[in-house]
């Protein structure tokens, strides 16, 4: 197995050791993260973060741990915080190494004492795996472990604890803490050591996030502590300590039991994966790719948009679907996604829903339904038209409300053209749409070209499956439609003297976007290409020329005057930065797919366009890929640290185009 390894040079600074962090999960959205130097930096950080069992949210229930060795007399702190006014304790300088694969695994060193502590969360279950092992140590050693506590939501923090109302009651050898409205748990076992509990309470005031400074989510929290947990240890002893949300009770035989059980399904998937082991990128990206798909058998399949974001969004999840469950081998993954999300949309009248909030699908996105069918169309690729067969009514159903229009869907198809436009300037919700201060991040309206390109895409998929269950009807409105659709696209979109796309086109008025934006790059990237060859080496060469850069796309050509390259300055700067000038990698696997369209058996250069995010790896979410980068040198990354959209156009095109 392939590992994911950081040496002492790589964190022996704060700033190294904040920029590293790392990831478990269970594979039903609860999670457990930090950085490798166990200093939080988001509100969204915390060993045991766990999903509501009624919606999508996620509170923050054991934040972190602070241990602290004894040895020869002397104390060594080894955990690291951020406050106000300084960085304290500095436990940093004690870490000596870091492996990531199959789990996190850190090593501390204070001059002949080697501690190694593993975290792990069992699949299927809520709770979080820390054990501490004394791998060396000439004499015997106590370690001193006070877990914190925020029991708050993951995108909030709470820097007044007045009304917190914490209480802990100590029970043999675990400690069960409640306040502000939820419940955890602390347990300990060892062998063949005994923890003693210490009551000794106490909060931890002014702790700062400063990556939530990246936001305009308040940065500085209050966490609570009842005690601490002391217990001494020879050199070969282990002590395990579980954070969970309900009471539990394990032996240490019965943890080892579950860490094996937990190395070994990660083992099978890896030895499992249908995507080319080539590159170490694509085990990496495909182990990460676990924590984004959610299989709990108590709830519906579902995709993550990423973390800490931790949402249920339509469009993240049909373009990431492709990768992150077809290229990695759950394709029973691919199908319960594809059938939870087409209940939403039966439940809606056959509209598509935009996101899950509060546990209701919510209508808004005008391209979901469309980007729904493109998920059909890859899953059909790969496993026959059963599923399409089986709610062909329905699929037919989605598309049809493209050709209706109902109000919540915002667009329809222009009885003229066949096109999508919109009809309601005010729901303008597509993948650019927001706005900082009442003014909108990019003005688009009318005609979308990206919209278009898939229009014209899943009409052709449609016209496919119509044809295989035999239905003639159909198939001759879909084809009719598609030709009629790929003439109007070329008429309406082709910039002659730019030789490239327009953006939009609003037939209101005659405006056209001119702007160089790289949603042109869905023309010749889909399966169906919407564009002539001719025309489409046109648009590729552009989006390469202007826009590519390591990491991604660029969200807009940087000799515009408006072009930002770098994610910083007030929230709101930050905010237009997103979407102009930001690189996107999703955007990047789209690119690849075209330049394999048009450089068919090229797949050396391929992998090229792939391989830096192999240094990425180390950095950031370790293992994973960030949501979006800097447009401009060095190319830091910002959003989701873990980024379903990123990670999964990586693995479609490992599997789809390179392999």
């Amino acid at each position: 197995m392939i590992e994911l390894y950081l040496g002492k040079a790589d964190v022996n600074t704060y700033g190294k050791g904040a920029e590293r962090e790392f990831l478990v999960s269970n594979g039903a959205g609860s999670y457990g993260s930090s950085t490798v130097i166990g200093a939080n930096t988001r509100s969204g950080h915390g060993l045991l973060v766990v999903r509501s069992k009624e919606s999508e949210t996620h509170t923050v229930l054991v934040s972190k741990l602070e241990e602290t060795l004894h040895a020869d007399n002397r104390k060594y702190q080894l955990s690291t915080n951020r406050y106000k006014d300084l960085i304290y304790p500095d436990g940093f300088r004690y870490l000596q190494e870091y492996e990531g694969n199959p789990y996190p695994d850190i090593l501390f060193v204070v001059h002949s004492v080697f501690l190694r502590k593993s975290l792990f969360m069992p699949l299927d279950g809520t709770c979080t795996v820390v054990r501490y092992e004394l791998l060396a140590s000439p004499k015997p050693v106590t370690l001193e472990i006070r877990p914190l506590f925020a029991h708050r939501a993951n995108d909030v923090t709470c820097p007044d604890h007045s009304d917190a109302g914490f209480e802990a009651l100590n029970s043999g050898n675990a400690v069960n803490v409640s306040g502000r409205g939820a419940v955890s748990h602390v347990s300990f076992a060892g062998k063949p050591n005994r923890v003693l509990w210490h009551e000794k309470p106490m909060w931890f005031e002014n702790l700062v996030y400063e990556k939530n400074a990246e936001s305009e989510t308040p940065s500085v929290d209050s966490l609570w502590s009842p005690g601490y947990g002391t217990v001494e240890m020879e050199q070969g002893d282990a002590v395990w300590q579980v954070l969970s949300e309900e009471p539990v009770s394990y032996s240490p035989e019965e943890l080892d039991v579950l860490l094996k059980d937990t190395v070994e399904r990660q083992k099978r998937f890896v030895e499992g994966l249908p995507i080319s082991a080539k590159h170490s990128l694509a085990q990496d990206l495909a182990r990460s790719s676990c924590h984004l798909v959610s299989e709990n058998v108590d709830s519906s399949p579902a995709v993550i948009s990423g973390f800490p974001s931790v949402q249920l969004r339509a469009r993240d999840t049909f373009i990431a679907l492709p990768g992150l469950t077809l290229a990695t081998g759950r394709v029973g993954a691919a199908r319960g996604i594809l059938s939870a999300w087409l209940e939403r949309s039966r439940s809606l009248g056959g509209i598509m829903p935009a996101c899950i909030s509060g546990g209701e699908a919510v209508t808004g996105d005008i391209d979901s339904g469309l980007w729904y069918l493109y998920a059909l169309q890859k899953y059909t690729a790969h496993a026959g038209f059963d599923f399409a067969r089986e709610n062909y009514a329905e699929l037919a159903g989605v598309l049809g409300k493209y050709e209706q229009g109902p109000p919540e869907l915002g667009a329809a198809m222009d009885g003229g053209t066949k096109l999508i436009k919109y009809f309601n300037a005010d729901k303008t919700n597509n993948w650019m749409s927001g706005d900082a201060g009442g003014e909108p991040l990019v003005e688009r309206k009318g005609y979308l070209v990206e919209v278009n390109a898939l229009w014209y895409d899943v009409l052709r998929f449609m016209e496919e499956t119509a044809r295989e269950f035999d239905d003639g009807v159909s198939e001759e409105k879909y084809s009719s439609l598609a030709r009629e659709v790929k003439k109007s696209f070329a008429d309406i979109f082709w910039n002659g003297p730019a030789k490239y796309l327009y953006d939009w086109v609003d037939p209101s008025d005659g405006r056209r976007g001119e702007l160089i934006r790289p949603n042109a790059i869905f023309a010749v990237s889909l399966p169906y290409a919407v564009l002539s060859d001719e025309m489409g080496r046109s648009v590729f060469a552009t989006c390469w020329n202007q826009l590519y850069t390591t990491y991604g796309l660029r969200t807009l050509d940087p000799h515009n005057e408006k072009f930002k390259g770098r994610a910083e300055g007030r929230p709101d700067q930050k905010k237009k930065a997103r979407l102009r000038g930001m690189a996107w990698p999703w955007l990047l696997g789209q690119f690849i797919t075209a330049y394999m369209r048009f450089n068919r058996g090229d797949a050396d250069m391929g992998w090229r366009f792939v391989r830096p995010f192999t240094s990425h790896l180390r950095r950031g979410c370790l293992g994973g890929a960030a949501e979006y980068f800097d447009g401009v040198m060095p190319y830091m990354p910002n959003g989701d640290v873990l980024s379903a959209v990123s990670i999964g156009e990586l693995l479609r095109v490992m599997y789809e185009d390179l392999a």
